[in-house]
Formats: C-alpha cells, structure tokens, sequence
C-alpha cells in the first residue's frame, strides 16, 4: 500500500489557528512592549482562558490533545505578537507534565533560563513560580524558590536578564523527544517574529514617501521586502513541516527539527535587521516598534542554545541520518 506523505498541515488544522491568531491580535498589541516588558495579569489569565498553556497535553490531563503541527501554528501566532518569553517557557514546561505524572502546571507561570558558559541567565518574570531551564544537551523544570537571583540587565534586551543560582534537584526532566517538541516551539516563535517584520516593513513602505513617492516604489526597498518575505515563508514552512514529521513520526523529524530552528532563527534576525533599515533613522529610536523585533529575537535565540549550536546539531543528524 502507498504511503501517504504530507509536507504541510491540512486544511483543518490551519482553521483551528485562524481565531486564536485573530484573538491573540487584539490581545497582545505590539504597544504594550513600550511599557511593560512580562504579560500583565489579565493578559496571562485570557492566553491561560484560551487553553494555550495546555496545548499538547492530552485531555486525561486537562490538555487539547492537539498535536505538534497545530502547536507549532499556534506558537508562530504568538510570536508574531512578540509574547513574553514565560509565555513559551510555560507552553514548552507541557513536556515536563508528560515527562513526569508528578508535575502539574496548570495555574502555574514558568520563567525561561538558559545556561551560558558557567552562568545561567533567567529571562526575568516576576510573578513566575518555576524556571524552565535550557542547557545544550537537555531541559529541566524547577521550582523558583529553589532559585536566587541577581539582576543583570533590565532594558537592553527587551526582557530583564538576572544571573541564576539553582539549588536543588529539578522537578522533572524532558527527554529527547521532549526536548525537540520544545525547539520546535523555539523555531515557530521566531518565523512568527520573521513575519511580524516583513508585515511591520512592507506596511511602511507603503505609507513612508521620498522624493514625492512611497520608499516602497524605490527598487532597493522592493528588494528587501522581497527578501524579507522568502524568508518568512521559508521559516514557516520549515517548521510546518518540522510539526507534520514530528506528527508522522518521520525519521528525519529530529533533522526537520533542528533545520527549522536555524532557518526560522536566521530569517527573525534578518527580517528585523532588515526592518530597520526599511524605517531609516526611526528604526533605531526607543519609542517606535522595529527594535522591538530585533531584540525579542536575540533572547529567544539565547534561550534555544544559539543558531551555531544548532546548525551543529543539523551535521550530526544528517550524518547519522
């Protein structure tokens, strides 16, 4: 019997992403980032209504029992808004319920950390009560009153970064499996990133004019956003694709993966950069949005480990592939 091969998600797991993208951008406006740098109460409490911290766990455990193709569309929605950091640490903490039958997140707020060097930095969020916490070959889950923490940096970043001492043994720890549905979760963030700037720069092409025309007109900045939009596409459909292997089961899904987070990766930081350059002198200034972009990226990047790493990890699946 022929095997089916799929390449994107069906018809009706991209229907199930069409209202939460709609709802998600009423909720977290791209404005908000220049006063606050977590999601507030009542954001986290509607994100937590729409069962967006559950996605992957199965109904017995209170989850939507969706699956990775519909997760990964939904994550590239939040990242398009820039949600916080927390916000994907506490989707991805969903592995470590699966990992352990003892640990239960629900009402709970994860932080994200990641260990460089020597040091583990905590991407802050003060109502946080455990840390999910990235090293180059794992993640574990722990409690926040495990933790101390010494603030490093509160507005380069747009995040605040402490250094991390943890005490203690993790609550849980995900496996490999685990591990992947979480980068997936990385790289969905940053193709929705990837998009939010070719939306951000072509919408200002349009409307910012030189020389009595839209800069939009000007070969150079059709390029960019020319650019700019193979990009985005490409990082989304990597990851679509990513999802539907990890879905099916595939045995390239671990190399689909780790593709995804590096294409999906270097397209957010691109797409940004190249935003800026759209916005001319504006770009660079506190109070207008592209370098919103730009720095949401860099963090989310930190956090997966980096694009060298896994590009490096790209060679050795493929070698053993």
């Amino acid at each position: 019997m022929e095997v089916e091969i799929r390449y994107h998600p069906s018809a009706d797991q991209l229907e199930v992403v069409t209202a939460i993208d709609e709802s998600l951008a009423d909720l977290l406006p791209l404005a908000r980032l220049h006063g606050a740098l977590a999601e507030d109460v009542t954001t986290w409490s509607s994100i937590e209504d729409m069962g967006l911290f559950s996605i992957s766990l199965s109904e017995e455990l209170g989850g939507s029992g969706l699956g990775a193709a519909e997760e990964a569309l939904i994550v590239v929605g939040l990242g398009r808004q820039l949600a916080a950091p927390s916000v994907l640490a506490t989707i991805g903490a969903a592995q470590a319920v699966s990992a352990s039958g003892s640990v239960d997140i629900r009402g709970t707020r994860v932080a994200a950390a990641y260990r460089r060097g020597d040091r583990i930095i905590l991407v802050d969020d003060a109502a946080a009560d455990r840390v999910l916490l990235r090293e180059a070959d794992g993640a574990a889950l722990y409690a926040m009153d495990a933790c101390q923490a010494k603030p490093l940096e509160d507005r380069l970043w747009l995040s605040g970064l402490s250094e991390l001492a943890i005490s203690g043994e993790p609550l849980a720890r995900l496996d490999h499996s685990q591990l992947l549905r979480l980068r997936l979760i990385d790289a969905a963030a940053l193709a929705g990133i990837a998009k939010a700037a070719l939306d951000m720069g072509v919408a200002y092409a349009g409307i910012r004019e030189q020389f009595g025309r839209a800069i939009g007109s000007f070969q150079a900045v059709k390029h960019h956003c020319a650019n700019m939009a193979i990009s985005a596409r490409c990082a989304r459909d990597q990851v679509s694709f990513a999802a539907v292997a990890l879905d099916d089961d595939r045995e390239d899904a671990e190399l689909q993966v780790e593709c995804a987070l590096f294409v999906a990766g270097t397209a957010a930081l691109e797409n940004a950069g190249k935003n800026i350059q759209i916005h001319g002198g504006i770009g660079f200034s506190d109070e207008a949005d592209p370098h919103l972009l730009i720095k949401r990226a860099q963090v989310l990047i930190a956090t997966a480990g980096g694009l060298e790493a896994a590009n490096t990890r790209i060679a050795n699946a493929k070698a053993g592939w």
